[in-house]
């Protein structure tokens, strides 16, 4: 379990090659930041944490089905038994029990982008180019820099809603001496009110803007030649939640098992 405490990611629990806890180095005492870091805890949430934590997820699913079930001898209870059993027909292997993913908090980036970027014309709309300027990471397995890398975002719109799809390309350094170099490349959805997406994009209007209004996911995957980081990354898949306002923009990642 991974707290940040004081500016530190803290590692409670045993993990390999670490014993008891371990203290990744914080961000630089001098940086200063803009961000809203108020914590926002909807009821509903807690509700659901307090549920996961003493019975895990199968449980709280099974109690959420139950509550959504139908009544019994009712024309929609009886609809949804007959398209129920109309789909099974076509389930492979209904019996098979598949283990479900697991998900940890694995790490948190941080990235600058270039204020310049270029625009290109793609069918109806246009996309747009830019660059990684700096960054900083730090997580379960290191902590460095970001220090180059590419990303192009799409604005696309459906009825009412608005959203920005997302592809990167960053290159990670290491901590070590000499340093490691990890490739990571990130795909995904921004999505929100049109006004808000539009303000948060404008470096004089993002500071009057909660980011959290908008919601950023992406999936992360890495590779490294390096042998020292080879075999904890070249097989992992990761999700994020992200924040973007202005320029900068900020990964939460949590790695699938």
């Amino acid at each position: 379990m991974y707290s940040w405490l004081g500016g530190v990611l803290r590692c409670n629990g045993s993990q390999p090659g670490m014993a008891g806890s371990t203290l990744l180095p914080p961000p630089p005492a001098e940086e200063d930041s803009d961000w809203d870091t108020t914590l926002v805890v909807h009821e509903d949430m807690l509700k659901v944490s307090l549920e996961r934590r003493h019975s895990g997820w199968e449980a709280v699913e099974k109690k959420w089905t139950e509550e959504k079930q139908p009544q019994p001898g009712s024309k929609l209870s009886s609809d949804l038994a007959k398209e129920a059993s109309a789909a099974m027909a076509h389930f492979p292997y209904p019996q098979m029990s598949i283990p479900s993913p697991q998900i940890e908090f694995d790490f948190r980036m941080k990235i600058i982008l270039n204020s310049q970027f270029a625009s290109v014309s793609v069918n109806d709309g246009f996309k747009k180019l830019t660059t990684v300027t700096e960054g900083m990471w730090s997580g379960h397995f290191g902590h460095g820099v970001v220090v180059s890398g590419g990303q192009e975002s799409q604005d696309i719109s459906s009825g009412k809603t608005v959203a920005t799809q997302v592809e990167a390309s960053h290159r990670l350094q290491t901590g070590d001496e000499p340093p490691a170099y990890i490739e990571c490349k990130a795909r995904g959805c921004r999505t929100g009110p049109a006004e808000v997406m539009k303000a948060l994009e404008q470096t004089e209007t993002s500071e009057q803007v909660d980011p959290r209004l908008c919601q950023y996911r992406i999936f992360i995957t890495m590779k490294t030649s390096d042998e020292r980081y080879a075999e904890k990354l070249n097989g992992g898949m990761w999700i994020g939640s992200c924040l973007w306002k202005g320029l900068e923009v900020v990964y939460d990642a949590y790695r699938i098992s």
